[in-house]
């Protein structure tokens, strides 16, 4: 990693070292972390709409064993499995793996149970999101490593070009200047790039009892004048799923976004993008006349509309009206 003085024009490079070597401890300091601040890493693996329900979350009675990172990903309903590794181990993928198959079991009684209030201190609207819809039994994992022996990657491949398994493996460095630390995370499986076109050949499915869930439901729940209007212009488009409050890819290969997506949370809309191009922040800014705050996901963007003003903007950048 270098870091680009761009006043001088030259590079610096950073010095590449190892957690073990500056004493970061696996638990203590790097997931410690990690849950403080949830918000930022979420979107680095790709998840920037996922809660957190916890950490060091027994799986199954059966077992002492607790999984690192639960998380909860509402755009599909299913169950995140994080494991971190502070350097490599070969038993990681494994160990994941029958973390998963204990929690592919959980209830959505068994999940609300673990949400762990000190990450969630208003649960009410994650715990919503949860008994709306019926909990995935296609759990996610999800590996952060320094160091992946090739056979993981391997393995990994297998399980999931065979067997339809989501399985996503990233590589952690730490890098030091001054007394400052810099933590890339660099996706190591399945490559970014080739994560569009990343088929698997089986596609696990289960069919449970699905609860039943209408807009007319998620309404009252919405704390903001435009709730209404907003739901009322998307359904002329697309039904959406009131289950998990949001109206996936409302727009398709639009303004060079591969797809725009809304979710209605509580307290706003969160707009979700997905793409990237030269300018691609400086031109949602021009669509909006008050000020948003932009955020990056691993594959785009992401902003909240939280005033009305914010939210006739969109309607008209969207052409929800038409």
């Amino acid at each position: 990693m270098l870091k680009f003085d761009i006043d001088e024009h030259k590079f610096e490079k950073l010095e590449e070292t190892e957690l073990r070597t500056q004493k970061v401890l696996e638990r203590h300091d790097l997931q410690k972390t990690i849950v403080n601040s949830w918000d930022l890493f979420r979107n680095e693996i790709g998840f920037p709409s996922a809660f957190l329900i916890g950490q060091e979350i027994n799986p199954h009675p059966s077992t002492k064993d607790c999984v690192d990172l639960v998380a909860y990903d509402p755009d599909d309903s299913s169950i995140i499995i994080i494991e971190l590794k502070r350097d490599r181990s070969k038993l990681q993928l494994l160990q994941a793996l029958s973390y998963a198959a204990m929690v592919n079991k959980w209830e959505p009684e068994h999940l609300i149970a673990n949400i762990q209030k000190e990450y969630n201190p208003n649960p009410e609207e994650l715990i919503d999101l949860i008994k709306g819809s019926e909990i995935s039994p296609n759990v996610k994992i999800v590996l952060v490593s320094e160091y992946y022996d090739p056979e993981v990657v391997l393995t990994a491949d297998w399980l999931s070009s065979t067997y339809g398994l989501d399985i996503t493996a990233f590589a952690i460095t730490l890098h030091k200047m001054a007394d400052q630390s810099f933590l890339n995370i660099e996706q190591r499986y399945p490559l970014k790039e080739l994560s569009d076109v990343y088929e698997t050949r089986v596609k696990i499915k289960h069919k449970r009892d699905k609860p039943q869930v209408e807009w007319s439901d998620v309404l009252p729940k919405l704390k903001y004048s435009f709730a209404e209007r907003g739901i009322e212009l998307c359904k002329r488009i697309q039904n959406g799923d009131p289950a998990r409050r949001r109206f996936g890819g409302i727009r398709k290969d639009y303004d060079e976004f591969s797809w725009i997506s809304l979710s209605f949370r509580e307290k706003y809309i969160n707009v979700y993008l997905k793409g990237d191009f030269d300018g691609a922040e400086e031109f949602l800014q021009s669509k909006f006349s008050d000020p948003i705050t932009i955020n990056t996901w691993r594959d785009g963007y992401s902003f909240l509309v939280e005033n009305k003003k914010q939210f006739e903007d969109m309607v008209k950048w969207l052409k929800l009206e038409k």
